[in-house]
């Protein structure tokens, strides 16, 4: 089947329209691909979170097991699709790998774990700012916590940080 200009048009506004931040729509072409079995208490959370333009985030906590990772997974999701990908998920150490794989597996999401070896790299390489990359960025509370990653780190602009915690590792 040929597609005609018309059609061609309606595909790309279908793609690109923007939707009301309380719209179930908002989320629809992020989450096209994605391969998890979502719930409607998580499509309500991913929603709320987008609710206020003017809020810095949402604080995402429901009972353990009921899928907080999944509903982190939808705004990162939601975020790449619109374009902002200065994207960071702060998370304890042991659960860095964990991240990046379910962003790849279940949002097909491209990560990079940054930690104080690959840092120091990117900067002796000659990358001033390793935090931009076209990547999500993981890295963990400690590494977070450094003087000079935080310097760096606020250095960046527009980013949307995404912050974890393990119900056996509290923050």
């Amino acid at each position: 089947m040929s597609q005609t200009a018309y059609h061609a048009k309606f595909y790309a506004h279908e793609l690109t329209k923007r939707s009301s931040s309380d719209s179930v729509d908002k989320l629809a072409s992020a989450l096209s691909d994605a391969q998890v079995d979502l719930n409607p208490h998580q499509i309500e959370a991913a929603l709320f979170a987008f609710r206020s333009p003017l809020s810095k985030g949402a604080i995402l906590a429901d009972e353990v097991g009921l899928g907080k990772t999944i509903e982190a997974g939808i705004l990162l999701a939601q975020n790449w699709a619109e374009r902002r990908r200065t994207l960071l998920v702060i998370c304890p150490a042991n659960l860095r790998k964990q991240w990046s794989q379910e962003l790849l597996d279940k949002f097909f999401l491209p990560s990079v774990i940054l930690e104080t070896k690959t840092f120091n790299e990117a900067i002796r390489a000659g990358n001033l700012n390793p935090f931009q990359q076209p990547k999500i960025i993981i890295c963990s509370f400690q590494f977070a916590r450094s003087k000079e990653q935080r310097r760096v780190y606020c250095s960046r602009s527009r980013s949307v940080p995404c912050v974890s915690e393990s119900e056996s590792n509290p923050c």
